[in-house]
């Protein structure tokens, strides 16, 4: 996983007033919590950095180094909340995770590869474009590649076909397809 590390500055006093001030200034407000912390520490960010450091292909997954009253701090985003019109960013919760207990989050699939199936007039169908996996936090995937080439007409993947390496798993009730070749039907078909 890629090492990131966002300074952050103390803050004093919450409220709107208070977060109005700092956003007018050029700065987020945000809070940090979680395993080790003992009560939520109010800090501001940058909003480059930040945005920077939310670009990286683990987007709001990446575990970050938090510069926080002059120690280094791992942690994630929690929640992002935004402007619902201008998509700036608002306000950051970071959530300081155990290292040693799995975190559930949300991943993107890419599904790579012509499939056999799709050469000869089939389609594909991805249900999903994302799925939540179960691991500790440095083992967190930035994407799950999922090849298509051998599924021929009818064929398909199913989550529990997806092999994420040891102590990364897809959480799940029941089993579900990944991407699918649906045969071609009607005029389609006749071809």
């Amino acid at each position: 996983m890629q090492e990131v590390t966002l300074n952050t500055e103390a803050r004093d006093g919450a409220g709107k007033s208070v977060t109005r001030k700092l956003r007018a200034a050029g700065r987020i407000p945000a809070v940090v919590y979680g395993h080790g912390v003992e009560k939520p520490i109010n800090v501001t960010v940058d909003p480059k950095e930040t945005l920077k450091a939310l670009r990286t292909a683990w987007g709001q997954n990446l575990v970050l180094n938090l510069q926080v009253g002059g120690q280094t701090v791992k942690a994630m985003c929690r929640e992002v909340q935004r402007n619902p019109i201008s998509r700036a960013i608002r306000h950051i919760d970071f959530v300081v995770p155990n290292p040693k207990k799995d975190v559930t989050v949300w991943v993107p699939l890419n599904i790579t590869g012509k499939s056999i199936g799709v050469s000869t007039g089939g389609k594909l169908r991805q249900p999903y474009r994302e799925v939540r996996v179960k691991t500790t936090p440095e083992k967190i995937p930035s994407e799950i590649t999922v090849d298509i080439t051998a599924l021929d007409l009818n064929d398909a993947i199913m989550a529990s076909n997806l092999n994420l390496g040891e102590g990364v798993k897809v959480v799940y009730d029941r089993d579900f397809v990944i991407a699918k070749i649906l045969a071609p039907k009607g005029k389609d078909a006749e071809k």
